[in-house]
C-alpha cells in the first residue's frame, strides 16, 4: 500500500487567482521542508478567492490596504485567530515571492496582528460522554441488519478510540491495520502533525474493539486484516474527516448535546465539535491524576509525549480549567497547606 503523505491530504488545489501556480509551488515548497500543508493550502484557497472577487491581477496591487479591505470582508463573521491564521500565511508566501523575485518587499509585514479575543472550549462531562457512546451501544442492539449492526459498531469504535486514546481525527482516519498490535497493545503513530512519530500504549477496552471490528468486518464483507481500519463497508471507502464530522454533530443533535457558539460578556463559548473528545481526554486524565494523589507535575511531559506535542506549551492548550478540576486542585492545596498556622493570635483580627 501506498504510504499516505502530507500532501495527499490537502483540499483539491483548484485556485483561480494571478497566484495559482505560485500557491502550489509554495505548499510542494513547504511539504519538502517537511511542513504541514493541509491549514496552509485551506488558507490560500480563502486568500485565492478574495484575489478572484477583488480582480487583484499583479504583485503590485498587494499592499497593506489590500489586506485592511480583506480584514473588513471578514470582520465578524470569523474569528481573530483565524485572521491571525490567514495573515501568517499570506505572509509567508509573500516571503517566498520575494525569494522568487516576483516581489521586491513583503506588504504584510506592515499590518497589525489582531489581538485575540477570549475562548471558553466545550470540554465533554462524563455524563455527556456516557450518553454519547450509550447512544451506540442502543443502536446496535436495536439493529437487525447485519450492515447496520457492524456500521454502528464501525462509528462507536472510531469515536471511542479518539476520546480513549486522545487522537487526532487525521490520525484516526489514517490509522491502518499494520500501525496496530494487538500482543503489544500498541498504537504506532506515523508522521502526525508536527512530523511526529510516536507508538502509545492502549488499553484493553480499546484493543477488544479494535478486534472486534476488525473480526466483524471479515466475517460480513470478507475485507482482509490489512489497510484503513476504519471503512465504510460494502464501498470500501476509508473514513475522511467531513463525515465523522457531520455524523459527529448529527448524534449530538438527537442526544439534545449540541448547542451553537454563544457570546456572553466578551467571551466566546464554543460548540461541542468533533476535536473536543481529544480536550475531554487530556482534561479527564488530569483530573484522575489530581483524584489519585500523582504528582501531576511529572505526569504533564508524559501527557504531552503521548498526545505528540513537540513541548507542553502545546499540551496546556487542551488543559481547560472545569468546575471539577479547580475543585480537586482546591482540596490538594488545602490539604498541603491547611496544617499550617498562619495567625498565631486571631484576636487581633476583631
Amino acid at each position: 500500500m501506498r504510504k499516505v503523505t502530507e500532501m495527499d491530504n490537502v483540499p483539491e488545489l483548484d485556485y483561480e487567482s494571478f497566484l495559482a501556480e505560485a500557491m502550489r509551488d509554495y505548499l510542494d515548497y513547504l511539504d519538502h521542508l517537511g511542513f504541514s500543508t493541509v491549514m496552509q493550502a485551506y488558507n490560500l484557497k480563502c486568500i485565492d478567492r478574495f484575489l478572484v472577487e477583488h480582480q487583484v491581477r499583479h504583485c503590485e496591487q498587494l499592499n497593506t490596504r489590500l489586506m485592511f479591505r480583506f480584514v473588513d470582508k471578514h470582520k465578524g463573521r470569523v474569528k481573530a485567530h483565524t485572521i491571525r491564521l490567514l495573515r501568517h500565511t499570506f505572509h509567508g508566501l509573500c516571503r517566498y515571492l520575494i525569494r522568487r523575485g516576483w516581489m521586491t518587499g513583503n506588504p504584510i509585514a506592515g499590518f497589525p496582528i489582531p489581538k485575540g479575543q477570549p475562548y471558553r472550549p466545550h470540554v465533554f462531562s462524563a455524563r455527556e460522554l456516557s450518553l454519547f457512546f450509550g447512544f451506540f451501544k442502543t443502536q446496535r442492539e436495536q439493529a437487525t441488519d447485519p450492515v447496520v449492526r457492524f456500521r454502528t459498531l464501525s462509528w462507536y469504535t472510531f469515536y471511542h478510540l479518539l476520546y480513549a486514546c486522545g487522537l487526532r481525527v487525521s490520525e484516526a482516519v489514517a490509522l491502518t491495520t499494520s500501525m496496530y498490535s494487538a500482543e503489544q497493545a500498541t498504537l504506532y503513530i506515523e508522521r502526525s502533525k508536527f512530523l511526529k512519530d510516536r507508538l502509545i500504549p492502549i488499553s484493553q477496552t480499546v484493543c477488544s474493539n479494535l478486534d472486534r471490528l476488525l473480526n466483524e468486518r471479515e466475517q460480513l464483507f470478507g475485507v482482509a486484516r490489512e489497510g484503513f481500519v476504519f471503512l465504510f463497508l460494502p464501498e470500501s471507502r476509508p473514513y475522511n474527516r467531513l463525515w465523522a464530522s457531520q455524523y459527529f454533530r448529527r448524534v449530538l443533535q438527537r442526544l439534545g448535546l449540541y448547542h451553537r457558539e454563544e457570546y456572553h460578556r466578551g467571551v466566546c463559548t464554543g460548540t461541542p465539535h468533533l476535536h473536543e473528545l481529544r480536550r475531554a481526554f487530556a482534561v479527564h486524565r488530569l483530573l484522575k491524576w489530581y483524584r489519585d494523589k500523582a504528582d501531576v507535575n511529572a505526569k504533564l511531559p508524559l501527557l504531552a509525549t503521548y498526545m505528540g506535542h513537540s513541548y507542553f506549551g502545546h499540551t496546556k492548550t487542551y488543559l481547560t480549567l472545569t468546575q471539577q478540576l479547580l475543585s480537586e486542585a482546591g482540596h490538594r492545596f488545602a490539604h498541603s497547606f491547611d496544617h499550617l498556622d498562619w495567625v498565631i493570635d486571631d484576636s487581633k483580627l476583631g
